[in-house]
């Protein structure tokens, strides 16, 4: 078994604590991902708002991306076989390492409104950025400013520009709406949203409504099933494996195709994980219950490659 997930917030956890990305008692560590067989796992910087959404972003987004550097390099010395994902050549090259890690930025407010220090970003292994978290910044609105009817600024689309420019996976989870399409129409490559869900069976704010799918289906695209229990059940408590099988079925039958739906856990990010979905670990069962459902083929697609491929295709 070999998993990309495509968000997690462990860096912001490991900074705090002083723990470990290769063995630590949270969501998930390398080890644990190594034990299943292998895996890619995308490793966000989040940025919090309101605190740095305006200023002073750059500052902390350097301090996380200091411990994922000093992290990668601590494994590296141990001689882990953990691949930094940097190139197209490199997603094509995971399967051939026992793990790999993409370094990402969740919230756009990171570059303090500077295309200078996004490509800074990129020099230094950035490879990936949500463009806004759930509130405003400069960039564009977020889902809980949706009222306001907000797309993408002037600023955004240029940030959008840029990312295509540099080969950076441009998401839109926790975007509102009006940005979300203004992505669509300005992106010239294949998006992603990172960790989202299917409005259609959990109408919070955060998740996608069909339309939103079938647009990133069209785009050659894909979404991150996430496992934060809000987004997959109306009351979080009865989140559960079968409920992340739905939320996947739903969206491969609505787009007619297995090939633009992955994993973005948000492990250590989410405080109402399924019940049977308790770190890492627990993809096992997970692909397990989901191999009584899809072909080995399918399974493939969704456990890693239809990311690895997104990959090749945008950096």
């Amino acid at each position: 078994m070999y998993i990309c997930d495509c968000h997690c917030d462990t860096l912001t956890e490991l900074y705090k604590k002083g723990t470990d990305l290769y063995s630590n008692d949270q969501h998930l560590d390398m080890k644990r991902l190594m034990a299943l067989g292998g895996g890619l796992q995308f490793c966000a910087i989040f940025v919090p708002t309101p605190e740095y959404r305006y200023g002073g972003g750059l500052r902390y987004t350097l301090k996380l991306l200091d411990k994922y550097l000093q992290e990668t390099k601590k494994m590296q010395a141990a001689g882990l076989d953990v691949l930094q994902i940097r190139t197209a050549a490199d997603a094509a090259d995971a399967l051939n390492h026992k793990a790999a890690t993409l370094l990402a930025i969740e919230e756009g407010g990171a570059i303090d409104g500077s295309l200078e220090a996004l490509r800074c970003l990129y020099e230094l292994g950035v490879r990936a950025m949500t463009l806004v978290w759930s509130n405003r910044n400069d960039i564009a609105d977020g889902v809980n400013e949706e009222c306001s009817g907000g797309g993408l600024t002037v600023f955004g689309r240029q940030v959008v520009a840029e990312m295509n420019k540099l080969g950076m996976l441009v998401d839109v989870s926790h975007m509102a709406p009006a940005g979300f399409w203004d992505v669509i129409e300005t992106s010239t490559k294949p998006i992603i949203a990172t960790h989202s869900n299917a409005k259609a069976l959990c109408p919070h704010p955060r998740n996608l409504d069909d339309k939103q799918l079938l647009a990133i289906n069209a785009n050659d695209g894909l979404v991150g099933i996430t496992f934060a229990g809000q987004f997959l059940e109306n009351d979080y408590n009865d989140a559960c494996i079968e409920s992340v099988y739905r939320h996947i079925d739903h969206m491969l039958n609505l787009m007619g195709n297995d090939d633009h739906v992955g994993f973005g856990s948000d492990f250590d990010g989410i405080s109402h994980p399924p019940y049977n979905i308790q770190g890492v670990q627990d993809y096992k069962p997970l692909v397990d219950f989901l191999a009584t459902k899809y072909s080995d083929s399918t399974i493939e697609k969704i456990t890693h490659q239809n990311v690895l491929n997104l990959l090749q295709k945008v950096l």
